[in-house]
């Protein structure tokens, strides 16, 4: 069978084909289309077709990955959308999570709250009430509903989302009401809040049914269309799309629950990254995913992504499971600027896909990090993209000379290593972040690169946190779009317990387990008829009193046998993961269950090693051959370095730096004392 991965980012569209049989691979990349993301799509798909010359009917699958939703919260460009809510509610939006200090610097004494997912007049009320042990205490108003129905039916709102008070806990009020608005506005997205995140905090519930409704329309419209477009080309595979946990799932199921796409781009790159850990036998990997707006750090353990269940999308709350993941505004296209103290800055604005950074001649005029790359000899004119790209390096020193290096009274060179300079601390730091503050030690790790800049800074990163090993595995340029080939269907279920771990009967445990289970495979039901499913148990706890939740694992044949032993189990892991977040335990308060989790996983990814098309008959004895020279700025001056290409190297190959390896979507360069060589399953590890 052949596989396409499709991954729709800010700057450009990454498309990647395998055959299953051969495991020959082939990839291109297209500029991204913003005015309409499936323009851009489609051409990746009909180029990809045409250099593996296969046709639209020969591909039985296709994982499709975007940033689309993040985009649309960020800028707010969602459906307009109306919230109804529990009487005396309305605000809930607005009032938020004061005391979490939800906003993007708590220290900028100018910070201004960005625009209300909802306006404040679709902000409407209805009374019902529901107890917070799940007892009815007002029935649902349904005749105030139909007046609100009807008011929403004579204006342009796009969405509705529902979300009562203690919903969590009884959902019945919820689903009386999303039956009633779906049979009055049959042509409305209608989403509630026990469907998208059924636990405790009105707020947090709110903000994340809110987001799923603003996201919905145009995620539909998206699917719909694509899908439309693809059947017209003759394909009649299996479409699924990236979740933000990592795994895949149904256009259906994506639809109806937009909000699992919220990182749907950089989940690719995680899930290739776990394929790639299971193959390399690492235990620990830290990972960079350095694109053309955003820089992505996230760890691997054991070949398991660490998982979060809440977080801030500008500053807004969002739960939702997804892959643990840090961005910073410190992409290839991030620009560069100066301050009105004469500070350098770089990001958060990217120069995007159009007009692109200064170097991609169409039209951009202000400095990027891929402009000062290009400027600094670490990206070639010549061979970007595999030559199908040439870039303008008189553009970009223009742009480097007008905006930093004239203001700063320095040399076009020397601003445009200051940005290097910087954007290496920016990044440096992100990762400190994502290991040191979370209790792991990064110099017990290996480093893996991805993202057309990621290699391009990786050495420089490594050795800030004293990383000894830097792998770049196949393909780095293209990783989200290979993760989407790799990755497995998947479903994550919660339900809400709320109540002191120790006065929970464990069959109550149990049952709820047993529940979540029956909802993973109804969900992964079609199309893995046959397949074995893998269930993971988690547990959220906090101690009485405490905030935030912490998840833990839970043994499976503590879950098969029940009995004290489990309460046991859940409490003495989530003291261990307590201590280590945050150096203290306290033995006399008591534990909080918060909430059950089961994520079902069935394999179907590709499990084959890359051969790429280019590669050729590369010998590991002829393989190492130096192509030419390039003038790189390294240790203060520009020097004369190797050049070798990554197609021609064999396995088991090692090449002595300093040296450049290129290939088609990116290009690693390292230094004297520094050696790479390529593992079994192609990856390039580099010894520091």
């Amino acid at each position: 069978m052949n596989r396409i991965g499709i991954d729709v980012g800010g700057t450009f569209t990454d498309i990647v084909l395998v055959d299953d049989q051969s495991g020959q691979i082939w990839s291109t990349k297209v500029p991204t289309t913003p005015a309409d993301r499936v323009v851009g799509a489609m051409a990746g798909f009909r180029r990809i077709l045409e250099l593996s010359g296969r046709a639209s009917r020969d591909v039985g699958f296709i994982g499709h990955g975007t940033t689309m939703a993040t985009n649309m919260i960020v800028e707010g460009k969602g459906a307009r959308t109306a919230l109804i809510t529990t009487q005396g509610f309305r605000d809930v939006l607005e009032l938020r999570r004061i005391s979490r200090h939800d906003r993007a610097d708590l220290y900028d004494l100018h910070f201004t709250n960005p625009r209300p997912l909802v306006e404040r007049r679709w902000c409407l009320e209805v009374a019902e009430r529901m107890r917070h042990d799940g007892t009815i205490e007002t029935p649902l108003d349904l005749q105030a509903l139909r007046q609100l129905a009807q008011r929403i039916q004579q204006a342009d709102i796009e969405a509705v989302a529902v979300s009562f008070l203690h919903a969590y806990a009884n959902p019945l009020h919820e689903r009386e009401a999303v039956d009633e608005l779906k049979r009055l506005l049959p042509d409305r997205f209608i989403t509630a809040s026990h469907e998208v995140n059924p636990e405790m905090q009105e707020y947090e519930r709110t903000s994340s049914t809110v987001m799923n409704a603003l996201l919905g329309p145009v995620c539909m419209r998206y699917i719909h269309n694509f899908e439309a477009q693809l059947k017209d080309t003759g394909f009649r595979g299996e479409l699924l799309f990236m979740q933000s946990n990592g795994g895949l799932a149904s256009t259906a199921q994506v639809a109806a629950k937009p909000i699992v796409l919220l990182e749907s781009g950089p989940a690719g790159g995680v899930s290739a990254a776990v394929r790639t850990s299971e193959q390399a036998d690492l235990k620990g990997v830290l990972l960079g995913d350095m694109g053309g707006t955003t820089f992505d750090v996230s760890l691997v353990r054991e070949s398991r992504p660490e998982i979060r269940t809440h977080g801030l999308l500008h500053t807004h709350a969002v739960r939702a499971p997804t892959i643990d993941i840090d961005s910073i505004g410190a992409g290839g296209g991030s620009i560069a600027w100066i301050d009105s103290g004469g500070g350098v800055h770089i990001g958060p604005e990217s120069a995007g896909a159009d007009p692109g950074p200064a170097c991609y001649g169409r039209g951009g005029t202000r400095p990027t990090v891929t402009d000062c790359n290009l400027l600094l000899g670490y990206v070639d004119p010549d061979s970007f993209l595999g030559g199908e790209f040439r870039l303008d390096v008189e553009a970009a020193r223009v742009a480097v000379d007008t905006h930093l290096a004239r203001p700063l009274g320095v040399s076009t060179v020397e601003a445009a290593w200051t940005v290097r300079v910087i954007a290496n601390a920016l990044m440096a730091q992100a990762m400190r972040l994502m290991t040191v503050e979370r209790g792991y030690d990064p110099r017990e790790l290996a480093y893996m690169c991805y993202g057309g800049a990621g290699p391009v800074h990786a050495i420089d990163l490594a050795q800030e946190l004293d990383i000894k090993e830097v792998i770049v595995p196949p393909l780095p340029g293209l990783f989200s779009a290979f993760g989407m080939i790799v990755a497995d269907r998947q479903f994550d279920g919660q339900a809400a317990i709320e109540a002191e771990l120790r006065a929970v009967p464990p069959q109550r445990i149990l049952d709820t387990y047993a529940s979540l289970r029956e909802q993973a495979r109804s969900a992964l039901g079609q199309g893995t008829a046959g397949q074995r499913i893998a269930m993971t148990y988690r547990a959220d706890c906090r101690y009485a009193g405490q905030p935030a939740a912490i998840t833990v694992d839970v043994r499976d044949d503590l879950v098969a046998d029940g009995g004290q032993a489990l309460a046991d189990h859940i409490q003495q892991a989530f003291e261990r993961n307590h201590k280590r977040m945050w150096n203290f335990i306290k033995p006399d308060q008591p534990v909080v269950l918060v909430n059950l989790r089961v994520q079902a996983n069935v394999p179907t990814g590709w499990r084959g090693v890359v051969r790429q098309a280019a590669a050729g008959k590369a010998s590991a004895e002829g393989g190492s051959r130096r192509q030419r020279t390039r003038d790189v700025y390294v240790d203060g001056k520009m020097q004369a370095l190797p050049v070798y290409r990554r197609a021609d190297l064999g396995a088991d190959v090692r090449v002595e730096g300093p040296a450049i390896i290129e290939e088609q979507s990116s290009c690693l360069i390292f230094k004297a004392g520094q050696t790479a060589r390529v593992d079994p399953a192609g990856n390039l590890r580099i010894a520091l």
